[in-house]
C-alpha cells in the first residue's frame, strides 16, 4: 500500500545538516536527498512503499525530526482550480467571473472550508543569480557605477529574501555589505519579485478557486482601489476574511492578513505551496471536512494564535 510520510509541522528542514544525513542512512545519493530536503514542506514524501516510508521517518527520528507514516489514500489530491479574475462579493457569496467573457458563477460562503495564502518567489531572479552575468560581477565594494551597485543590492536583497539569510550568506559574502532595506524598499521587492495567490477551497465539489494578485480586476473594491496590486490584494483578502471567518485559515495566511514580513511567509514555487496547504487540510481536517470544525485529532496549536481581524492601515507606496 502507497504511504506517505508526513511532517509533524509545516516547516522547512536545514538542507545542509539533513540531507547527508539522510542520503548515508537511506543509501541514496546526496544530491538526491537534497532535493527531498528541499522541496519537503508538511509533505516530507509521498507515493513510497510502505518500508521505504518507514525507514526514511525512522532516519529522520534520529535527528529529532518528528513524523508520521499515513496511507497515501489519506491525503487529499490537489482538486481541479478555477482561477478568478473578477468578480463582486455580497454578505451571502461571490459571483466569479472566471474566463474573459465576464461570464459569473456563484460561490456560496457557506461552502468555503479553508483559505490558504501563498507568497511565491518567481523564478527568473533565481536564474539570474546562477548566471555567469552575475558571476563575473565584481563585490559591491569594487564598483565604480552607482546604478550597477544599486542592481547587485536589489538582486542581493531577493536572494536573501528567497532563501533565509542562512542560504543567502554565501552570495551576501561575496559583496561584503549585506543590504539594508526599510518597510517601503521591501515591500517593493515583494510586488516586483513574488506572486501572490489566495486559494479557497470548497468542500461537496472537491473545488479550490485561486485568486492571483497581479491577474485580478480590483474593480469590486470601488472608490477604496489604491495604486498598486500590493494594496488592493492586501483591501481585497480582508473582505474575503470578514465573509469567511467560519472556513480554517492556515498559520501563514492569518500572518499574511496580520502584517507579517513577506520573507517569513515565502515559498519557493508553487509545488511547495501545494504540498503544504495539502498537509493542512490532512491535519486540520480528517477524512470528513466541515467548515471551521477541526478534525477530533488535530492539534490546536496547528492554526496558530487566534486572529481578531486583519491589519487596519495600508499603507500607500509611492
Amino acid at each position: 500500500m502507497p504511504s506517505a510520510v508526513l511532517l509533524k509541522k509545516d516547516v522547512r528542514l536545514d538542507v545542509p545538516s539533513v540531507a547527508p544525513f539522510l542520503a548515508e542512512a537511506l543509501q541514496m545519493q546526496v544530491h538526491d536527498a537534497r532535493l527531498i530536503v528541499r522541496k519537503a514542506r508538511g509533505i516530507f514524501q509521498d507515493h513510497l512503499e510502505d518500508g521505504r516510508a518507514r525507514a526514511i521517518a525512522a532516519a529522520l527520528g534520529k535527528l529529532g525530526i518528528e513524523t508520521t507514516v499515513v496511507p497515501q489514500a489519506e491525503i487529499p489530491p490537489v482538486p481541479h482550480m478555477k482561477r478568478i479574475f473578477g468578480g463582486k462579493m455580497d454578505a451571502e457569496g461571490f459571483d466569479m467571473v472566471l474566463n474573459p467573457l465576464r461570464k459569473s458563477h456563484r460561490l456560496a460562503w457557506a461552502d468555503v472550508h479553508f483559505v490558504a495564502i501563498g507568497v511565491i518567489a518567481t523564478p527568473q531572479y533565481e536564474e539570474y543569480l546562477t548566471s555567469k552575468a552575475f558571476k563575473s560581477l565584481p563585490p559591491i565594494h569594487a564598483m565604480e557605477d552607482p546604478e550597477m551597485k544599486a542592481e547587485l543590492r536589489s538582486k542581493l536583497a531577493s536572494r536573501a529574501l528567497r532563501r533565509g539569510e542562512r542560504e543567502g550568506a554565501q552570495v551576501l559574502e561575496r559583496a561584503r555589505v549585506k543590504p539594508r532595506m526599510d518597510k517601503k524598499e521591501l515591500e517593493a521587492l515583494y510586488r516586483d519579485q513574488t506572486t501572490t495567490h489566495v486559494e479557497f477551497w470548497t468542500f461537496g465539489s472537491g473545488t479550490r478557486h485561486r485568486i492571483s494578485r497581479q491577474d485580478f480586476n480590483y474593480e469590486c473594491l470601488g472608490p477604496r482601489a489604491r495604486k498598486t496590486s500590493t494594496e488592493n490584494f492586501r483591501l481585497l483578502l480582508r473582505d474575503l476574511w470578514s465573509r469567511t471567518q467560519k472556513a480554517l485559515y492556515t498559520r501563514l495566511a492569518k500572518e499574511f492578513l496580520q502584517g507579517a514580513e513577506i520573507h517569513e511567509l515565502l515559498y519557493d514555487d508553487l509545488e511547495e505551496f501545494d504540498r503544504s496547504t495539502r498537509w493542512f487540510l490532512h491535519e486540520a481536517a480528517g477524512a470528513t471536512p466541515k467548515p471551521g470544525v477541526l478534525a477530533p485529532s488535530a492539534d490546536e496549536e496547528l492554526l496558530g494564535p487566534p486572529m481578531t481581524a486583519p491589519i487596519d492601515a495600508v499603507e500607500t507606496l509611492e
